[in-house]
């Protein structure tokens, strides 16, 4: 991504996003959740998303502010910018734990300490959050402004038919580009050379356009040789809605390659249809139904994590160390702090964490259903998943899962217990049936 943000140099950002500050405590949140095995493989971990996507829709507001002529009563067009920048951000994001997820163990298959892994993937964060994220924000701002200038030129063509390339107001112009903007470049609003080339078509171009009614000279291109624009930016912002095209590295190549595709559910006789499906990312039913879930989510999401802070702020479930319990397989029930912050890390709901309260205080209420042994459910072919469980039985020292079954408030939960070497067992997760 260096070489194409910076062509082998490195980032020289000026002024355009010195606000832009990622949320640190998103990111440390995102790291546990990964190393507590979140499947990066198959899915977008939301908070990260949603502080990405924060950042870019951001800049896609300064950028529309910045136009000398906002749009404004275009519903469709913003809806169109805010779309690509969700599915932008859900890219990049998956690909940003891919990578992090793939250094979690060390060669032999075993899964490294926190802390040794949280230092090797720091590379990964500081360009994934940090200059990529600052070179992807300062262009989107750009790519806004050039998008809300195109609407303005195509409503006013009229009367100012022709286009000139401006000079740049970058520190360190592109040559190309440099070349356009010395010899006025001048051309009709429909000319094809528009459809290939415009200022934002290169990272980091502070080029800009200027609708003139002076004569167009075509002439000037007789010779050029043709530079393709750069790989997300070959797309015309100010056309198709799009902050950048699907062309971006964070992209899958073809739809076959896409987590979101192979989650789909896609029934065999069904796969052939859509194996040889034109890649059309931003108008993806795999990828928007992510972005559904992820959005329906939130405020699923905050409704349980305030509950979970009253757990702890008024110590709704209090620490009871290896007590008799005669509804446990093994006689002996272990709930520490610890032990709690596991299983409320397995509530994703207000009413589970209601129901993991209930059980705390009342666990003769379960019912035992049967023995689930360690890895039950993963893919096993994984080395993430291998690692997964090797820590749970040489750190956690489980034995095996034993699951039961209660009713609360006329829903039916099952829960899990881990059976430890010693004898006793613990609550692990919990989930409405």
């Amino acid at each position: 991504m260096d070489n194409l943000y910076y062509e082998g140099g490195h980032p020289s950002f000026s002024n355009i996003a010195e606000g832009i500050r990622f949320s640190p405590d998103v990111l440390a949140t995102f790291l546990r959740k990964i190393y507590d095995g979140f499947d990066t493989s198959n899915d977008i971990e939301p908070t990260l998303w949603r502080e990405v996507l924060r950042l870019m829709n951001e800049a896609t507001v300064e950028g529309l502010s910045r136009a000398d002529v906002p749009p404004t009563h275009e519903e469709d067009f913003y809806r169109e910018l805010r779309h690509s920048n969700e599915v932008f951000s859900a890219f990049k994001v998956h690909s940003m734990g891919e990578k992090m997820a793939a250094k979690l163990t060390t060669p032999d298959g075993k899964l490294k300490p926190f802390r040794q892994w949280a230092e090797e993937v720091k590379g990964i964060s500081s360009h994934y959050v940090g200059s990529w994220l600052r070179t992807e924000y300062d262009t989107a701002i750009i790519r806004a402004h050039t998008a809300a200038d195109w609407r303005r030129f195509e409503r006013d063509k009229d009367i100012m038919p022709n286009l000139r390339w401006m000079p740049t107001t970058s520190p360190e112009p592109d040559s190309v580009h440099r070349f356009y903007w010395q010899k006025k470049l001048t051309l009709p609003i429909d000319h094809p050379f528009w459809k290939r080339h415009r200022p934002g078509d290169r990272w980091n171009c502070k080029c800009m356009l200027e609708q003139t009614d002076e004569p167009a000279n075509p002439e000037v291109l007789d010779g050029i040789e043709d530079t393709p624009p750069q790989r997300g930016l070959e797309n015309n912002p100010g056309k198709d809605g799009h902050t950048f095209s699907d062309n971006h590295p964070y992209y899958p190549g073809k739809c076959s390659q896409c987590f979101a595709y192979r989650n789909s559910g896609i029934k065999n006789s069904l796969i052939g249809i859509f194996k040889n499906r034109a890649k059309d990312c931003y108008n993806c039913p795999f990828i928007n139904g992510c972005i559904d879930r992820m959005q329906a989510k939130q405020p699923i999401d905050n409704a349980a994590f305030a509950r979970k802070q009253e757990v702890k702020d008024y110590d709704l479930m209090p620490k009871l160390d290896k007590q008799p319990c005669d509804a446990v397989k093994s006689g002996i029930l272990n709930r520490t702090n610890k032990v709690r912050n596991t299983l409320l890390k397995h509530c994703h709901h207000d009413y589970d964490v209601d129901a993991a309260i209930h059980i705390w205080s009342n666990p003769d209420e379960m019912e035992f259903v049967r023995i689930s042994p360690l890895g039950e459910g993963k893919d096993m072919s994984l080395p993430k998943n291998q690692a997964n469980i090797r820590k749970k039985i040489e750190e956690l020292h489980f034995v095996e899962f034993r699951q039961y079954e209660f009713s609360y408030n006329g829903r039916t939960f099952e829960v899990k217990l881990a059976l430890c070497e010693k004898g006793y067992e613990q609550f692990y997760s919990l989930k409405e049936k």
